[in-house]
């Protein structure tokens, strides 16, 4: 009996996203349920199992998704609110769970929006922290960037994100408290501080695509490990510590 083949994206997917973006009506993914199986649901699965099983053990208190992934149907609220019955987009993100309801933590994340200019995401980091998570990481920045700087410089992080720091969401201002002549200013003013490439069609439609996204991933979790370390500075203020990363 021949072998069957792995699930696999393609731009299938992309598709499938934007079409069931636009649905009113209940009963559309049952009607294409085989489309949605093949094409979306499978594939998703399957990468999720893959990353779980090769990073669980290096950071066993992360929590990977195994249960509802790949949900498109939206929220009975939701829709009765004005959305359309179905969502455009997909996402995968593992961390460590928060203990408290307002903050999060440094996480990895896989996400599809075929409708936006990056339609498939890889990144790492904090999307959005709290005001004292972000003067916190602020403050580690201002004491000592060096193990940020000796990250991004890395010839195995710079081969996975070679940009570092995403630069698009800064403050306006100097944050207070902070010299606006700092060499590392330009950090110090992040709102987020994550790590973010695009994949391109070609490697999204790739039978190495998972290989790829682990080892993105296991690179991202260097940098979270160096924001979960900032952000265990435990002064109030954050400041007159000691190296934060000892």
């Amino acid at each position: 009996m021949a072998k069957s083949k792995e699930p696999r994206f393609s731009q299938k997917t992309l598709d499938f996203l934007v079409k069931a973006g636009r649905q009113k009506k209940p009963d559309w993914l049952q009607k294409n349920a085989d489309d949605y199986e093949n094409h979306v649901r499978a594939p998703f699965i399957e990468l999720a199992q893959k990353i779980k099983s090769a990073l669980q053990s290096s950071v066993p208190d992360y929590h990977f998704p195994s249960k509802g992934l790949a949900r498109l149907k939206r929220p009975d609220f939701k829709v009765a609110g004005g959305q359309t019955q179905f969502k455009d987009w997909l996402s995968l993100i593992a961390t460590r769970p928060s203990k408290s309801r307002f903050e999060s933590n440094p996480h990895l994340f896989f996400g599809l929006f075929p409708n936006q200019e990056s339609k498939i995401l890889i990144a790492g980091g904090l999307w959005q922290p709290t005001s004292k998570q972000t003067r916190l990481i602020r403050e580690a920045i201002h004491q000592d960037a060096e193990p940020f700087h000796k990250l991004f410089k890395d010839t195995l992080f710079k081969a996975r994100f070679k940009k570092g720091f995403e630069m698009e969401h800064t403050a306006s201002r100097v944050p207070r408290g902070f010299p606006a002549d700092h060499e590392d200013i330009a950090w110090i003013k992040l709102n987020r501080f994550v790590v973010l490439k695009e994949i391109s069609i070609k490697d999204f439609s790739s039978p190495k695509l998972s290989e790829s996204v682990i080892k993105d991933f296991k690179q991202a979790l260097r940098l979270n490990q160096l924001l979960e370390r900032a952000l265990k500075i435990s002064t109030p203020d954050g400041r007159n510590v000691s190296r934060w990363l000892k």
